[in-house]
C-alpha cells in the first residue's frame, strides 16, 4: 500500500498522530497476598505477568478430570475449593465440560501445580460464575496464604475476590484496596411444584429422579431460579413421624457461594417452626463437613457410616431397600460414606 493511501486513510478517520506502542510499567511484585491485576485488554497485564513469573499452562489429557491432578485427594480438595461441586462432572473428560466447568477445573489445576498466578481470570464465563469463582479463590487463599496474582479485564470480580492489593494497568499504579465487603446475597424461597425439578435434575450429584410426593421449594435471586430443595415425609419404629431432605441442588454457576447450605437450613427451619423433626443425609463432602461443624445440626448415630442397612448379612440387597433403587444402585450406595444429621433449633441442642 502506498504512503499516499495510508495518509488518505489517516485523514478519513481523523488520525492525528502516529501510533506508538505504549510503554508498560512493570511494578515491584508483592511478596505475598492476593493481588488483583486488572485493566482493559492490551493494557499490559500479560507483560507484567511475564516479567514476574515463568509461564505455566493448565493442560488436560483425555482421561477423566480426576486423573489430571497430582492425586485423587488433591483433585477433590481443589475442585470443591473452586466451586466445581457437581460430583459426576469429576468423572468426565475435560473436553466435555461447559465453559464454566472448564474454567473452574483450570483454576483448580493451576493451584495444584503451585502456579502463583491465574491469567485471563473469568474471561470466558458468565458473570455469575465469575463472581462465585472469585469468592472461592478468596477462601482458598485465606486458608493457604502465599502470593497469588489474579489477572483479568473484568472489574466486577473485585468485590467478590476481596484482594489484598489491586494494580490497575490502565492507570499503571497500585491503589489501596477499598474497604469492600462481599455483596449480600438475597434469596427468596418459595414453595413450588415437583415439575420445577426439571431445571435442576441434571445438576444433582447422584440422581436425576425425584418422588412426586415431595414437598418442593425453589430459591430465587432477583427472580432467577438458582436452588431447589425437596422434602419427604418418613416414619419408622423409633420416630413415628419426621421429614427428611430428599434433594438439594444449586445450579453450577452459583455453586461455591454457600447458597446450598443456607437453602437447606431455611427449609429445615420451616419444619422446625412447626414442631416437626427434620433430618438430612448426604454423601456430599463439603455439605457434610459443614454440618459436622455447625451448631444447627446434630449428628445421628449413622453419621459418617456406610449405608450397610441396604444389605443382608450375606451381602445381598434387602427387598425394598434404597427407596426403589436398582440392585446395582443399592450395592453402590451401600459402600458410600454418608453424613447424617438432624436439624436443631438455633438456640441450642435439643436434649
Amino acid at each position: 500500500m502506498s504512503t499516499d493511501k495510508i495518509e488518505q486513510l489517516r485523514q478519513r478517520y481523523d488520525i492525528k498522530a502516529d501510533f506508538r506502542e505504549g510503554v508498560v510499567v512493570v511494578p515491584d511484585k508483592p511478596k505475598e497476598g492476593l493481588v488483583l491485576l486488572v485493566g482493559s485488554s492490551g493494557s499490559g497485564k500479560s507483560t507484567i505477568l511475564g516479567e514476574w513469573f515463568e509461564k505455566q499452562n493448565a493442560n488436560f489429557n483425555d482421561d477423566i478430570l480426576l486423573k489430571n491432578y497430582t492425586s485423587v485427594e488433591k483433585a477433590e480438595e481443589l475442585l470443591l475449593a473452586c466451586g466445581l461441586r457437581s460430583i459426576p462432572t469429576w468423572f468426565r473428560a475435560y473436553n466435555t465440560l461447559s465453559n464454566g466447568e472448564a474454567h473452574r477445573a483450570e483454576v483448580a489445576k493451576l493451584l495444584d501445580m503451585g502456579a502463583p498466578y491465574i491469567d485471563e481470570f473469568s474471561s470466558v464465563v458468565d458473570r455469575n460464575t465469575a463472581k462465585s469463582l472469585a469468592h472461592c479463590v478468596k477462601k482458598y487463599h485465606s486458608r493457604n496464604g502465599g502470593l497469588l496474582v489474579v489477572a483479568t479485564c473484568h472489574r466486577d470480580v473485585e468485590e467478590w475476590l476481596l484482594p489484598d492489593y489491586v494494580y490497575d494497568t490502565n492507570k499503571q499504579s497500585f491503589r489501596s484496596r477499598r474497604s469492600l465487603r462481599r455483596p449480600e446475597i438475597r434469596i427468596t424461597i418459595l414453595p413450588c411444584s415437583v415439575e420445577d425439578w426439571v431445571y435442576f435434575k441434571d445438576h444433582h450429584y447422584l440422581s436425576d429422579s425425584i418422588s412426586r410426593s415431595c414437598h418442593c421449594y425453589i430459591g430465587l435471586i432477583e427472580g432467577e431460579p438458582v436452588a431447589f430443595s425437596a422434602v419427604m415425609h418418613g416414619c419408622n419404629r423409633d420416630i413415628p413421624t419426621y421429614w427428611r431432605e430428599s434433594r438439594l441442588v444449586v445450579r453450577p454457576e452459583f455453586q461455591g457461594l454457600g447458597i446450598g447450605k443456607k437453602m437447606s437450613e431455611a427449609v429445615a427451619q420451616i419444619y422446625s417452626d412447626n414442631n416437626k423433626r427434620f433430618f438430612s443425609k448426604t454423601a456430599h463432602p463439603a455439605l457434610g463437613e459443614h454440618r459436622n461443624k455447625s451448631e444447627l445440626w446434630r449428628a445421628t448415630s449413622t453419621n459418617g457410616q456406610r449405608r450397610r442397612s441396604y444389605l443382608k448379612k450375606d451381602g445381598s440387597v434387602r427387598a425394598q431397600s434404597g427407596f426403589g433403587k436398582t440392585e446395582k444402585q443399592a450395592l453402590r450406595d451401600s459402600e458410600r460414606v454418608c453424613f447424617s444429621h438432624e436439624y436443631i433449633q438455633p438456640t441450642g441442642l435439643i436434649e
